[in-house]
């Protein structure tokens, strides 16, 4: 009897999933979807409790408890590789209020657990079985505080309406390979490409499906193995799992895709008119999905809706917090949107700029900075809709560290997980994700820069820095690379090191000062 094949339930298991931070899955994310949408954002204080159902590696779970050392985190995964491998990772890093638990989500209510602030659920709902769904819509009735979210993210319809069928040809063509289930699914997309470049029936009517043929060979082995060969594998339509979720007492709020939640970014003026005037949100929601043809979903739902009168919905909203997430230099005041290119108020993106330049900054402090005669309301819809197109990104607290030059001479990394993760980076050459308490929010680190924040820190100035990260890199057998090759020409190489050092001294290092990361020494 195969036991694996049991307590699996078709799902893969043979090979673990990638390792990935979701910041969608942060209590300050999603906070800032309930504050939009007239829901009570939860305390972030001490004791505030936060699982991960479906946690896989635990990266997501990690990162968010060195942001948020006040909080207590909970990681849940029924395959014993990845608690194990998510543990270790904990452990490496000295957290003590995260903690991963190995079991079904059949069995989870056996475990000794608290009443939750935040339950989220990432990628997961298109990947189990009915009976698994029901078991979480179980958990959360029973597990969820009062005016607590949920965070739900599925592949839905109708965009994946004319794909769905790619599928089924991977989950068949595996099954003819040889080795373990990330060598199947990578032979699976080589055999299918070949099938979809004839370009015949289904191919032609749907030359959109060619297209997301082409780019499965790219893709990491897991990453297919675990999104297409399981034995489970379902789309819902939004209004479905809105159902499902109504039965543990849940609402929709909005989307943790930021966008999402604004029409004029997402279609034309008729389209958009069109989603409004439907007369209930389940139905607002549908169009959009209609007229975007949305694939996939990251839903907000809260416990209760109580509709807060206005002035508490104000308050909510002038207490957001925003940063900005790169170089203020990189805060344009035109971006790309679905519909077009937008371009925002002048005016309005100067105050922001400035509240934001030296760090966090509430939207309270921005109106306040405001001149008179400037409207407040457009002033917050500016920033919200800033942060929507990703030229903000939510914080939880008002920050300011000290001043610093822009380029200083020498830094110091702060807290010990930073720089346990900075010598992680270096030595495995993986992204890391470094952790800002005071924001609540994550700068992700490559290996590269990790090698040269390393440096910075051991005294190295930064106009040799670009030679001496390099000769580390030729010492360990690492090459440089360029749009995905490695680079075999010395001369090519040294240039292409000189522009990543360059820009990791005055971009990247400037970000980290400004999150409270690190600081000059």
């Amino acid at each position: 009897m195969n036991a694996g094949a049991e307590w699996s339930q078709g799902y893969v298991t043979d090979v673990s999933y990638t390792n990935s931070y979701f910041r969608e899955l942060s209590p300050v994310w999603l906070n800032h979807v309930a504050a939009m949408h007239g829901a009570r954002p939860r305390p972030v204080g001490e004791g505030f409790t936060h699982i991960d159902l479906g946690c896989g590696l635990g990266q997501t779970s990690v990162v968010l408890a060195g942001c948020f050392p006040q909080g207590k985190f909970y990681g849940v995964d029924f395959n014993p590789a990845h608690v194990d491998t998510a543990q270790h990772a904990a452990a490496q890093l000295g957290l003590t209020n995260v903690t991963f638990i190995e079991r079904a989500f059949e069995e989870l209510l056996d475990a000794d657990l608290p009443q939750f602030d935040f339950i989220t659920l990432h990628g997961i709902w298109s990947w189990i079985g009915e009976g698994a769904r029901q078991a979480v819509v179980r958990f959360i009735y029973a597990k969820l505080k009062p005016g607590g979210i949920v965070y739900n993210s599925y592949n839905c319809l109708p965009g994946w309406a004319g794909d769905a069928p790619i599928r089924r040809l991977l989950l068949e063509l595996g099954a003819l390979h040889q080795g373990d289930s990330a060598a199947r699914a990578e032979k699976a997309a080589k055999d299918a490409l070949e099938l979809a470049n004839l370009k015949q029936g289904y191919f032609r009517a749907q030359p959109g499906a060619v297209d997301q043929i082409a780019k499965l060979p790219k893709r990491q082995g897991n990453y297919l193995a675990h999104e297409y060969l399981n034995a489970a594998w379902t789309t819902f339509y939004s209004v479905d799992v809105a159902d499902e979720m109504a039965a543990a007492k849940l609402t929709y709020l909005g989307s943790a895709t930021l966008m999402d939640n604004y029409l004029e970014l997402l279609l034309g003026d008729p389209a958009g008119q069109h989603c409004r005037k439907q007369p209930t949100e389940r139905l607002r929601q549908l169009a959009q999905d209609f007229l975007t043809g949305q694939r996939f979903r990251r839903d907000v739902f809260v416990r209760g809706h109580p509709r807060l009168p206005r002035p508490e919905m104000v308050r909510h909203l002038r207490e957001l917090c925003f940063a900005l997430p790169g170089p203020v230099e990189d805060f344009s005041e035109k971006s790309k949107v679905p519909r077009g290119e937008i371009t925002f108020d002048p005016k309005a993106m100067e105050i922001i700029r400035a509240a934001a330049a030296q760090g966090s900054a509430s939207l309270a402090e921005m109106t306040d900075a405001a001149p008179k005669g400037k409207g407040a309301a457009d002033l917050e819809r500016t920033a919200l809709m800033l942060a929507a197109v990703g030229r903000l990104i939510p914080t939880s607290t008002p920050f300011k560290p000290p001043r610093a030059a822009q380029q200083p001479a020498k830094v110091r990394v702060l807290g010990d997980i930073n720089r346990k993760l900075v010598t992680l980076g270096r030595q495995t050459m993986t992204r890391q994700h470094l952790v800002s308490p005071q924001t609540g929010v994550s700068i992700p680190l490559d290996s590269i820069e990790a090698v040269a924040l390393a440096r910075l820190e051991e005294g190295t100035p930064t106009a040799k820095l670009a030679e001496v990260t390099g000769e580390e890199l030729k010492s360990r057998g690492i090459r440089i690379n360029k749009d995905g090759e490695p680079i075999t020409d010395a001369k090519e190489a040294a240039a292409r090191m000189d522009e990543i050092a360059g820009r990791f001294v005055s971009h990247q290092l400037a970000t980290l000062i400004r999150f409270g990361i690190a600081k000059p020494a």
